[in-house]
């Protein structure tokens, strides 16, 4: 278990499937992240859930740290290119939780346990063209985008690109190097 100024990431337990079912069936969230028809998930989702979760190289569960802890969403590092060191993030946090900074927090400490515990080279993602507000938090942390697959996807009635970011174990050390702001 780690802890940011005011988030707790853990390991997933099975009680968490719920709030992950939950999460999954706000339109808010699949218009964002999903890739799949945007439609109601029924309790079978619960099995791709476990699974996911349990088949990545690293998964937290995002709370917040209080006494009653509120379930925030989650974070997973992919991919597994042990040759090349690459890891690809994938977040999603409850519409709730949107736009009080948490995205920012725990996407920072991520990606600098990526870099400084896992010893990756590049950490990856990718988010809709129409996601302005994820595209803003991952340039914020230092991704900067590398390519964009076009019209990919159909979402909300339209064609929209999936935008390739990344950042390098390089970059991620420079912006370490400079004083906070």
């Amino acid at each position: 278990m780690y802890t940011t100024e005011r988030l707790v990431l853990r390991a997933w337990r099975e009680s968490d499937l719920d709030e992950m079912h939950a999460m999954w069936n706000e339109a808010g969230v699949q218009l964002g992240a999903a890739g799949n028809h945007i439609a109601p998930r029924g309790l079978k989702w619960r099995d791709t859930y476990r699974s996911w979760l349990d088949n990545n190289l690293l998964s937290f569960i995002i709370e917040t740290k209080e006494d009653t802890p509120s379930f925030v969403g989650h974070i997973t590092i992919h991919g597994g290119d042990s040759k090349n060191r690459n890891g690809e993030i994938s977040m999603t946090l409850k519409t709730a939780h949107w736009g009080k900074g948490y995205g920012t927090e725990v996407l920072r400490f991520v990606v600098d346990h990526a870099f400084r515990m896992m010893n990756v080279h590049r950490v990856s993602l990718g988010a809709f063209d129409s996601n302005d507000r994820a595209l803003a938090l991952y340039t914020k942390v230092g991704f900067v985008v590398e390519g964009r697959v076009r019209k990919s996807m159909w979402v909300d009635g339209e064609w929209r690109d999936l935008v390739l970011m990344g950042i390098l174990d390089e970059e991620w050390a420079a912006r370490q190097a400079k004083p906070a702001q």
